[in-house]
């Protein structure tokens, strides 16, 4: 009895134990669950938090981006409504100062015109150091000559750099292609900046462009483009915050200078955004050599700059194209200015109105060489009515009318807005007489009427005979009516999806076709079309598309007439 009593002592105590042991798991258990409700709710309440943050910074975000874009809107505007006066003031005093004058009232008329430039390099620095701080500067990437762009320089500021008693040389490697890929109107900004600094703090010295081949390969060629001048110099102290916005030298801030400290900000935020670095080298007393290095593609084709040809400007003295001219504008200012400019390029037909309604109507009761539009007026802007000018034209089969939008408000996206409109060209207020002689040249040249038919050849086919009763000229007539339209629409197919061997091969046979039957006009749009596919650029050719109809149905109505006579 002894051993089992022992027995079932020792079993009691191990299931006492087991118990304990039981129990202490299970609370151990609680303990634990506890610990990973507390936890769980802790991250429950952590993530909302992470979710209310997320909320906050994404409004915080949105609101600056907001904010940023309407203060770009704002300077936008604001940069209009400066643009606009200092058009007049610009362009006032470049008409007065070809009169005849005295001394003393051409030194004031010069006056005038330096504070107006100040003013408005003021307005377009303060513009881009918006966009660029909004990351809305974009890069428009073309082709970059640096012989030419270099060129264009000097004859720019040749005059400023020897009214300060400087020389101005160039040296240029002979290695670097003449055609590169990249921002040529940036590179042109920063060079300009850069020269403009050194002739400012430079008297009596000299003030050298130096461009030099660094690096290249297959593809691309790295450049480095220095500004070098005997001037002030810039101590080292200085040198360290140079490239900040709104900060200058100490001496660079006296009033014998002048200026914001914005130019060499928005320099190296270009060259920033050109993927290239920008720097100083100078010594206080001992001049200062500015300097920035690009990687530019290479473009097909390419020669070095040692065989480039420097293009010269046509003289404004020449002979002025004979053309009329519709000028839309509702600031009387401008109005007077412009017609002043063009009459001082021989040019009196000119009819002035002051907003897009009247502008309709003069172009409805009057056929006009080139249309200079206003991209803001009353009643009707500049961008509806050359809308409605486009609607009338491809109704009525009228050839198109060059229109050259005016505006003050030179961002991108303005420009692209008046190109989608319709229009064909852009010129920022303020612009000097050159800028609108250059622009009615290039657009007088380009609106020559051209002729539908070719009537030598027409007639040589309506002058033969056939064995029935119809004439040759009007069963080609039928002929080419019947298989044209299909192949019109079949060519818009292969251009817009970029099938540029199909579309090279459409329009050759389109082309073709057309000139068989003195189609003159139709023809050359194929021909032009036909050259885009070639080179592969399908797109270039789309705005040309629109124009295929309207110009096949009064070939086909130019045709009927002569079969019938």
């Amino acid at each position: 009895m002894s051993n089992e009593n022992g027995e079932i002592q020792r079993l009691r105590r191990t299931i006492e134990q087991l118990s304990d042991q039981m129990i202490r798991s299970k609370e151990q258990e609680e303990r634990t669950l506890t610990e990973f409700s507390d936890m769980n709710n802790e991250m429950v309440t952590l993530q909302r938090l992470l979710a209310k943050n997320n909320n906050s910074l994404e409004a915080a975000r949105q609101q600056a981006v907001d904010a940023g874009d309407s203060k770009i809107a704002f300077i936008a505007g604001i940069s209009h409504d400066f643009r606009t006066p200092l058009n007049g003031i610009l362009g006032m005093a470049e008409m007065l100062k070809l009169s005849p004058l005295s001394e003393e009232q051409e030194n004031s008329v010069s006056v005038i015109q330096d504070a107006a430039k100040l003013l408005l390099k003021l307005i377009q620095d303060l513009l881009d150091l918006s966009k660029l701080e909004a990351g809305q500067m974009r890069l428009e990437l073309g082709e970059v000559d640096i012989q030419e762009t270099i060129n264009y320089i000097v004859r720019l500021l040749e005059p400023q750099v020897r009214k300060n008693g400087n020389q101005l040389s160039i040296d240029c490697d002979p290695r670097i292609s003449t055609l590169l890929e990249g921002d040529s109107t940036r590179i042109t900004q920063i060079l300009i900046n850069l020269i403009q600094n050194a002739n400012k703090f430079t008297s009596e010295g000299t003030v050298r462009i130096r461009v030099a081949l660094m690096k290249d390969d297959e593809t691309t060629q790295m450049i480095r483009l220095e500004v070098e001048d005997t001037g002030i110099g810039i101590s080292e102290e200085d040198q360290n915050q140079l490239f900040q916005p709104y900060v200058q030298t100490e001496r660079g801030r006296s009033s014998e200078y002048g200026g914001t400290g914005l130019g060499l900000s928005i320099c190296k935020s270009l060259v920033t955004l050109m993927e290239g670095q920008i720097g100083v080298d100078s010594q206080e007393g001992e001049g200062s050599t500015f300097w920035f290095e690009l990687t530019l593609g290479k473009k097909d084709g390419n020669q070095s700059v040692a065989s480039a040809q420097e293009h010269q400007g046509q003289d404004m003295d020449d002979e002025a194209p004979s053309v009329s001219v519709l000028l839309a504008d509702d600031n009387v200012i401008n109005r007077q200015l412009v017609m002043l400019q063009l009459k001082k390029l021989g040019i009196t037909q000119v009819d002035a109105v002051v907003n897009g309604e009247e502008a309709i109507a003069a172009f409805l009761s009057k056929k006009y060489s080139l249309i200079l539009m206003d991209y803001m007026m009353p009643v009707m802007d500049g961008l509806e009515a050359t809308r409605k000018i486009r609607s009338i034209e491809m109704d009525e089969m009228r050839h198109t009318t060059p229109i050259i939008a005016m505006t003050g408000n030179v961002m991108q996206g303005e420009k692209d807005k008046c190109m989608e409109a319709g229009m064909n060209d852009f010129i920022g207020k303020p612009f000097t007489l050159e800028i609108l002689s250059k622009m009615i040249q290039k657009w007088q040249q380009s609106s020559e009427p051209t002729e539908v038919l070719n009537m030598s050849i027409v007639h040589e086919i309506a002058e033969l005979n056939t064995d029935g009763d119809r004439t040759l000229l009007g069963m080609l007539l039928d002929m080419y009516r019947t298989e044209t339209p299909g192949k019109i629409e079949v060519l818009r197919r292969h251009i817009v999806s970029g099938d540029h061997v199909a579309a090279t091969e459409v329009a050759h046979d389109l082309k073709s076709g057309s000139l068989s039957l003195g189609i003159r006009y139709l023809s050359t749009l194929f021909a032009q079309i036909e050259q885009f596919a070639k080179e592969g650029q399908s797109r270039k050719a789309e705005p040309l598309l629109d124009a295929l109809l309207p110009a096949y149905q009064a070939a086909c109505a130019s045709l009927q007439r002569v079969s019938k006579d």
